[in-house]
């Protein structure tokens, strides 16, 4: 499902960024030209520009901008879809689509999701669910609260619920495409209180049920389905993108209690995976809206390695993340139980958080004072640290194990005896220091191609002029130290080196037009223009990983 491209550029080229800019925030335009207050961050004195002709704006203070569809998309918390439609709905502009039929599936299914969470929400109401409401209260949620995070119930009575699918003609077909049927046919949920899973827009997609009963898993997802992938979606309430523009940064916890615990302490910005493993498309997401996050993991062994998963994945995303981490009391296994223990010491604890790296070092010494295990902990941990974030953290372990940074560094070399080529799999390589082995990936390509360049290859060259000179160096002089001829690497890696190198250089690409553009005395938004066609093309190269 989409817009067609040509329907979106049709409709941008009727618009006036301005006239959504001035209706949300004060400013003044002249001519075609105007400033404003950031409504992205606090402000006096304006410090937005922006300009109708190319429908572009820019922020001077927090270095936001784009064009007409990202203002509206970040000032009103939409998907870029909902953003499009949002500003076609103001000037009574049809859009088309790339694929109608697909688009009307989602609205049927979407409204049929609708009619079952109204269901659930009314088994809640009833007697049927004293069970899981007495049990809500031992957790220290009461009816307002059932009510305001939409919690409900499904019980036992499955004929009622079919009945009550029937006469809202929803089939089992209709059950299976919205992820409510297992793999053999029956149905997930029974005797569980349910959570809502809500997209960015607040639409219900999925639920997690937590089972009343002391057999089958003690938490069950929705399957996938048209509407819900497990692999993007993260459970959070209502206000949580309101509330992450509010405080500037996001907690990720680990479950559906811990969430909701956060949420009655006064901290909507939480979300959790709930109960799969982080992925990288979980934390593009939240980059997309805050560059701070705050972890907050259960105290036990599998605490520990989701937290160490946001390490390797931190650096295989386009934004840069400012990642910090609470160190939870031992007397409590999760934030749900110091949340129903000792709600009052959590403001405490929010003082207490350290980076990830020095949180991680930090639960290694307490299990054992012995440095060449601690170290051993480390190699694995700096495998997945930037050239920078690697040194920061040897001055670190220097300290907390009272030994020379120079033996440090030189241990780490002597230890790391295996070369990045020898059969190693691509997601070692994944690091902020990984776009030198994409590099040579694409640089061996080139020349066994005979410097024959492809689409994607010319994109990534026209991106970086380092690239570019050294290839045409390597054309001019050859492979004269066989540094490239000999790599060798699989279609799927050499897929791969293309998407991630396009990525690094095209953040570098960004950052250095914004440089100019902010440094240029008449404002060339020519510029903001080319930051906007690279963003275009970073989603598509991120859509292929």
């Amino acid at each position: 499902m989409g817009i067609a491209r040509n329907s979106i550029e049709d409709l941008k080229k009727r618009t006036k960024i301005s006239d959504f800019i001035l209706s949300t925030t004060t400013g003044k335009l002249r001519g075609t030209k105007g400033m404003a207050l950031c409504p992205f961050h606090g402000e006096k004195t304006a410090s937005m520009s922006f300009t109708d002709v190319e429908n572009l704006f820019h922020c001077f203070g927090c270095k936001e901008g784009g064009d007409v569809f990202k203002y509206v998309q970040e000032v009103n918390n939409l998907e870029f879809q909902d953003a499009v439609e949002f500003v076609a709905d103001n000037y009574g502009f049809k859009l088309t689509y790339t694929d109608i039929g697909q688009n009307e599936d989602f609205k049927q299914y979407q409204s049929k999701m609708n009619i079952i969470s109204d269901y659930f929400k009314e088994i809640m109401d009833s007697k049927t669910s004293k069970k899981a409401v007495d049990y809500l209260n031992t957790r220290g949620f009461d009816s307002s609260d059932i009510k305001k995070y939409a919690i409900s119930f499904v019980d036992s009575d499955l004929e009622k619920f079919h009945k009550y699918c029937k006469n809202n003609e929803i089939n089992n077909h209709d059950l299976k495409r919205l992820g409510f049927m297992s793999s053999n046919g029956n149905f997930l949920f029974k005797n569980r209180i349910l959570f809502p899973i809500l997209n960015i827009r607040t639409e219900t997609v999925a639920f997690g049920g937590r089972a009343l009963e002391d057999y089958g898993p003690k938490y069950l997802n929705s399957s996938e389905s048209l509407l819900y992938k497990k692999n993007k979606n993260l459970y959070f309430t209502s206000d949580f993108i309101s509330s992450i523009k509010k405080k500037g940064y996001v907690f990720l916890v680990e479950g559906y209690f811990d969430v909701l615990a956060l949420n009655k302490l006064g901290y909507s910005n939480v979300a959790s995976p709930s109960g799969t493993a982080l992925t990288t498309q979980q934390l593009e997401l939240l980059s997309r809206y805050t560059k701070k996050l705050l972890l907050c993991f259960d105290n036990d062994e599998a605490g520990l390695a989701a937290t160490e998963r946001v390490l390797e994945l931190r650096n295989q995303i386009g934004n840069k993340l400012e990642i910090n981490c609470l160190n939870l009391p031992q007397d409590f296994k999760d934030l749900s139980e110091l949340f129903e223990n000792n709600p009052e010491s959590f403001k405490d604890i929010l003082k207490d958080n350290f980076e990830l790296v020095e949180f991680l070092i930090d639960k290694s010494l307490s299990k054992t004072n012995d440095k060449q295990h601690t170290f051993k902990y480390f190699q694995k941990l700096s495998k997945h640290l930037s050239p920078l974030e690697l040194d920061i953290s040897f001055d670190l372990l220097a300290k907390k194990i009272n030994t020379s940074k120079d033996i440090l560094k030189r241990e780490l070399k002597f230890q790391s005896k295996n070369d990045i080529y020898n059969n190693k799999p691509m997601t070692d390589a994944k690091s902020t220091n990984a776009h030198l082995v994409f590099q040579d990936i694409v640089t061996a390509d080139i020349i066994k191609s005979n410097f024959s360049l492809s689409e994607q290859v010319s994109e990534i060259l026209n991106l970086s002029d380092e690239f570019a000179k050294t290839i045409k160096d390597l054309k001019k002089d050859g492979d004269r130290d066989n540094q490239y001829t000999n790599i060798s690497y699989t279609p799927e890696q050499y897929s791969e080196s293309i998407s991630r190198l396009y990525l690094h250089f095209a953040n570098l690409k960004i950052d250095t037009l914004i440089e100019e553009f902010e440094a240029s005395k008449n404002k060339d938004f020519s510029l903001l223009q080319s930051v906007e066609d690279i963003k275009k093309k970073i989603e598509i190269y991120q859509n292929t990983l």
